[in-house]
């Protein structure tokens, strides 16, 4: 592979964090395009959560904001027009009742499903044309770019 660094200077053509970058862009418009196309009125953030709360209900909004690499903010506002949007309840803690616990609706829970197939939709696009080793050796990869930065942020 060419050194992406070479006297300081970048070059895009062969920078990874580059090429990371912009097929994250691209997934997401093609995410975004998939779930308009199916009138679907949720982001590929919001559905993230509903993600999240499927696999684990009843988090609480600091730990979502881990698990999405939200910040507890962004996390706020995006679980409040979650709820307003009627996708999922919020309730008080029962020990603690400072906090909020937030549980997948119905509601929730049927466009979760809708979106799943959205999600395996974009990820095909993205993907045609790419062998199931090629698949594996890049989600490795990945995984390791996120336990590098994650380690690094620490």
């Amino acid at each position: 592979m060419t050194n992406t660094y070479s006297m300081n200077k970048v070059n895009l053509e062969t920078s990874v964090n580059h090429h990371i970058a912009i097929s994250a862009i691209m997934i997401k418009r093609v995410f975004f395009k998939i779930l308009s196309r199916n009138k679907l009125n949720i982001t590929p953030e919001q559905w993230n959560v509903l993600y999240h709360l499927t696999e684990s209900d009843g988090m609480t909004i600091g730990e979502l904001s881990g698990l999405t690499y939200k910040d507890f903010a962004n996390m706020s506002r995006m679980t409040q027009k979650l709820e307003i949007a009627g996708f999922i309840e919020k309730k008080r803690d029962e020990t603690d009742k400072r906090i909020f616990k937030l549980f997948i609706s119905p509601k929730g829970k049927e466009i979760n499903e809708q979106v799943q197939q959205c999600a395996f939709e974009s990820t095909n696009i993205a993907l045609e044309g790419t062998d199931e080793a090629s698949k594996e050796i890049l989600l490795k990869s990945l995984k390791q770019v996120i336990v590098n930065t994650e380690t690094f942020l620490k």
